[in-house]
């Protein structure tokens, strides 16, 4: 593995959260790309690892668990300690076939298209009391009064977590996740104090479930079986900790960049004003703009060959989701956000074995979302610059206050 001499290549650091944080540094992503797709980059904490821009790289890594396992190290950046290690291996994000199709099983039973029929009603009517609540006013810090709230409210409808509960776990999930933020977290400990308390807070939903099964996702994974075996107290502990997560921290990030994006291309937010029938294709096309997801991480089982580079056994391999979500080899102008873009191929929710088992879900989130909002609210602006998270991992934002006028009923 030798780095490239190419002088603008030295100068890129994807690893800088500080970067990130300023907005997602497509300059790079493009350089990259168009240079060096399968790019060798140092890191300071680590060994290295190959960045992939490509589309088609993304592609192939995504559907080779065989060859690129999410097992070996973990799907995220940093190698995790041992005890690390084995508790994310215990929850699908961090299984390989056969294992990850098992235990997959388990979960997609609260995902069907009966389960998702079933909540859009409520998840309508709840869309529409959150976004109502805007009516009384006409400011409002969207992320924490609007975005955060929706996808909070599925997951814990799914889980069957009691409302005067879910504030307190979202607040956890955040902490635990967004943990390079030093506002979000500012000590070391604070994610694993939140790990600690999600713990415990799973640990006597399984006692109650138990004793009073309520058909939610908690009881089907309670009452599971995978192998002729339940699943014991730890494995669904840590299945309630990643789905909390999972469920939460995505649809919010895309939901506050939605909104951002729109801001940025008034035009596009005005055919939506007139003809909400594009709402589909613009949420297509905002993921692809923005995925929530900067990164995750495959580890080479073995010497093999990919665009071009020699990968050894053991090596690191990030596929980089912004950089191929503006592939030109597949999209059209891809820096140019077209609400009609047909057929949008993003890969924000991944692709192969670890798509996004909440997508459909993530997706009647967003079109509910702005659908209401759009017709709730107009003359949106921004009242300061967003704050973004500090995070190359995560594309989120943390606060965002806008104004608005409310349109008449």
């Amino acid at each position: 593995m030798t780095a490239s001499t190419h002088p603008d290549l030295t100068k890129i650091d994807l690893t800088d959260a500080s970067v990130w944080e300023q907005g997602t540094p497509h300059e790079w992503l493009d350089i990259l790309r168009s240079e060096d797709p399968v790019h060798w980059h140092p890191e300071s904490d680590g060994q290295g690892f190959w960045a992939l821009t490509r589309h088609a790289d993304v592609h192939q890594v995504s559907t080779s668990p065989g060859q690129f396992s999410s097992y070996a190290q973990g799907p995220l950046r940093l190698d995790p300690a041992p005890d690390s290690l084995e508790q994310m291996r215990m929850i699908i994000i961090g299984m390989d076939p056969p294992d990850h199709r098992t235990f997959r099983g388990l979960v997609s039973k609260a995902f069907t298209p009966k389960t998702m029929s079933d909540l859009a009603d409520s998840l309508r009517a709840e869309t529409a009391r959150v976004v109502g609540e805007l009516r009384e006013k006409n400011n409002c810090e969207f992320v924490t009064e609007v975005a955060a709230r929706i996808p909070m409210w599925s997951i814990s409808e799914l889980m069957g977590v009691p409302e005067a509960d879910r504030h307190r776990l979202y607040e956890l999930s955040h902490a635990l996740i967004d943990d390079q933020d030093p506002e979000v977290a500012p000590t070391p400990e604070t994610s694993m104090e939140a790990s600690v308390e999600i713990f415990g807070y799973a640990s006597e939903m399984a006692i109650r479930e138990r004793a009073n099964p309520s058909g939610s996702l908690t009881s089907l994974l309670l009452e599971a079986e995978v192998d002729g075996r339940k699943l014991t107290d730890f494995e669904f502990t840590l299945f309630f900790m990643f789905l909390i997560v999972a469920g939460n921290e995505t649809t919010r990030t895309a939901s506050s960049h939605g909104l951002l994006t729109l801001l940025d291309h008034p035009d596009a937010m005005q055919r939506l004003v007139q003809d909400p029938s594009l709402m589909p294709g613009a949420v297509e096309e905002i993921l692809r703009w923005e995925p929530p997801i900067h990164h995750f991480r495959r580890t080479a089982t073995a010497d093999l060959d990919l665009g071009g580079k020699r990968i050894a056994a053991g090596d690191k391999v990030l596929m980089w989701y912004p950089g191929s979500n503006r592939d030109p080899a597949v999209f059209e102008d891809p820096h140019t956000f077209r609400i009609d873009r047909t057929p949008n191929a993003q890969q924000s929710f991944g692709i192969g074995e670890h798509f996004c088992l909440g997508a459909n879900l993530a997706r009647l989130s967003l079109r509910l979302l702005f659908t209401e909002l759009l017709g709730t609210v107009e003359n949106i602006q921004l009242a300061a610059p967003p704050r973004r998270l500090h995070s190359n991992l995560i594309n989120g934002i943390k606060e965002m206050q806008i104004t608005y006028d409310v349109r008449e009923r």
